[in-house]
């Protein structure tokens, strides 16, 4: 046998393999060629040969980049969820705004049913809780580093992955008790006070897209509206006869009782159902809602969440929805 059909057969292998390597060239396996004598016989063959024995080498070393590269997880594994990441790292990060419900004590540390619910779910995960206190539209607006949120303001279907409310806020128009007006439409025409960025903004404005479990009130045709920072700042604009009425998101009958000058006007233009968020996007929070979800249906009902509720709203349960 000659040696050119020695070499063609060594290239072609066994008969029911095809023949691979004789379609490679040094430069599609990205290494340099070999300058290798011209010879025949044998010296031919065996150059042959050191090319392929390059090649396996230069196979391997790559496949070896790849598994070190990869960690614990094969190639192409589906890579941890991220309830798994957090329960991993042993903390839980949670945003929670640091305005009311919540309140600073004397000592200057925040508390409310936001911090409660917070260091609840912590518990019953049993993660460390690190809470990030940031202003309630840095957290609708996805900012920050956080694991959950915690708003307690409505939250626009589609834009967070939620679990069901763990407690429901009614949303309220303030007049003074001397009014005649009897209903939201009887403050056409008459200037409105209303926190800016709030639940009670978006509904005067037409604009209301949460969750509400009463019906939306229809809100009144306003001369002007007067955008101020806080509710007791629209509170006094009322007194001093700046304003007709103001739209509350955050004062409780507590607060109404503080205040026998002024009254709500019918029942809630809208009640916002308040839950927990986790932010959408690249990492979709897979296993940490549904576990969340479950947490807090726990916490509804073994009466933990009723009890935060009455401690923190004046003997008020909202873990629950209630009919107007």
């Amino acid at each position: 046998m000659s040696d050119e059909r020695i070499e063609k057969a060594l290239l072609q292998g066994p008969p029911d393999e095809p023949a691979y390597v004789a379609h490679m060239t040094p430069a599609d396996l990205h290494v340099p060629a070999m300058e290798m004598p011209r010879a025949k016989g044998r010296s031919r063959i065996l150059a042959g040969v050191a090319q392929m024995a390059v090649a396996a080498v230069v196979v391997v070393a790559v496949v070896g980049i790849v598994v070190i590269r990869s960690g614990s997880f094969e190639v192409g594994a589906k890579p941890p969820t991220r309830l798994a990441d957090i329960q991993a790292r042993g903390v839980i990060r949670i945003a929670i705004r640091p305005d009311r419900p919540q309140v600073t004590t004397p000592a200057g540390a925040r508390s409310g049913i936001d911090v409660d619910v917070a260091s609840e779910i912590g518990r019953r995960l049993g993660l460390r809780v690190e809470l990030v206190f940031l202003p309630v539209d840095e957290i609708l607006a996805g900012r920050g580093e956080w694991d959950l949120g915690l708003p307690s303001s409505a939250v626009e279907p589609g834009t967070f992955a939620t679990t069901a409310p763990y407690y429901y806020w009614p949303v309220r128009l303030i007049v003074p008790a001397s009014t005649a007006a009897s209903a939201p439409s009887d403050l056409t025409g008459i200037t409105v006070c209303v926190v800016t960025g709030s639940g009670g903004e978006a509904w005067l404005d037409g604009r209301f897209k949460g969750v509400s479990v009463t019906p939306v009130a229809v809100p009144p045709s306003t001369s002007a509206e007067h955008r101020l920072a806080t509710d007791e700042a629209c509170a006094a604009e009322v007194t001093a006869g700046a304003s007709a009425a103001f739209v509350t998101s955050s004062w409780s009958d507590a607060d109404l009782a503080a205040r026998p000058d002024l009254i709500q006007l019918g029942g809630p233009v809208l009640t916002e159902g308040r839950a927990v968020i986790a932010m959408l996007g690249e990492a979709d929070p897979e296993g940490l809602i549904p576990e969340i979800d479950r947490i807090v249906a726990a916490m509804r009902s073994d009466g933990t969440i009723a009890d935060f509720s009455r401690r923190r709203f004046g003997g008020l349960d909202l873990s629950q929805p209630t009919t107007p």
